[in-house]
């Protein structure tokens, strides 16, 4: 949907209600429907296959047969990100390299294809979905949502993944390029602060809640369809992260936050996540585990 297309009526209740919140970060109120956004797709495909990067990971969305051929053809490697049994199939027939199976656990936005008429559709946990991804494609699976540690990389190669993707665990590095409010805030949190909404994007995700986030909620607001309402919110956002106000951000981040204590760098991450994972598969899980011979 174009910005010109969406009803007057609705951006106004939108805007009415983003006035409300605009008041508690000093903003004046506004009016105006967001303007149209340039497509920046092509453009940007085309510097990463001249980059000739080593992996195209997709987030949202199917790559199609074209982009993957074209990209095969330069020695770059394709993952797609998807959240149902579904979705997996449909990117396995475009010739690709990998499927990344998001569980309901994860942070950021959930990787439907297609919008969900309910947020109960496609929001299966990751124990559920790896397995039944696994069986379905013959590709390699990697696991993602909820993994933050050596005992989420067990599970999932247990699961019959190939590997895991995070997101949260990353976002609380050093090298990490989110806010600091942001980070302190994955610190503290716990998985019960964690929502499932759209009222940040106009695209379901699994953020942690914030007075946004509520306020916005028992508004009972309408949505503008993504991205239009993240760009008519971005005022609010841009402004609350000048005053490193995380009531008023965007707090992206999945339910492994209740495991995330700590701030090191990304490749200790790893490192740690190797160790832990050696640790518990050549000691605890086997004297947990009996096998008769």
């Amino acid at each position: 949907m174009r910005a010109a297309d969406l009803p007057d009526h609705t951006v106004q209740a939108v805007q009415t209600t983003l006035n409300a919140i605009r008041t508690q970060v000093g903003l004046a109120p506004k009016v105006e429907r967001p303007a149209q956004l340039p497509d920046l797709i092509p453009e940007s495909f085309q510097v990463i296959l001249e980059e000739h990067v080593p992996v195209f990971s997709v987030r949202l969305g199917n790559p199609g047969a074209e982009m993957v051929e074209a990209c095969h053809r330069r020695g770059i490697k394709v993952i797609a990100m998807v959240t149902t049994v579904e979705d997996a199939r449909v990117v396995e027939a475009t010739g690709l390299d990998a499927v990344v199976a998001q569980g309901a656990e994860a942070g950021g936005h959930r990787s439907h294809f297609v919008p969900p008429a309910s947020r109960e559709v496609g929001v299966v946990g990751t124990v559920a979905l790896v397995p039944e991804v696994v069986d379905a494609v013959r590709l390699p699976v990697i696991a993602a949502g909820g993994i933050a540690d050596g005992r989420g990389l067990v599970s999932a190669l247990a699961l019959g993944a190939s590997g895991i993707l995070m997101g949260t665990r990353f976002v609380a590095t050093r090298e990490s390029m989110a806010p600091e409010m942001h980070k302190k805030a994955i610190l503290e949190r716990s998985a019960n602060a964690t929502t499932l909404t759209d009222v940040l994007s106009g695209r379901l995700a699994r953020v942690l809640r914030n007075a946004f986030t509520d306020a916005y909620t028992h508004s009972g607001a309408s949505v503008l369809p993504f991205p239009w309402h993240y760009v008519t919110a971005t005022d609010i956002y841009r402004e609350a992260t000048a005053q490193g106000n995380a009531d008023y951000v965007p707090l992206w981040g999945g339910q492994s936050v209740g495991v995330i204590h700590d701030l090191p760098g990304a490749a200790e991450v790893v490192e740690i996540i190797v160790q832990e994972a050696r640790g518990l598969l050549l000691e605890r899980l086997s004297h947990t585990v009996q096998l008769d011979r």
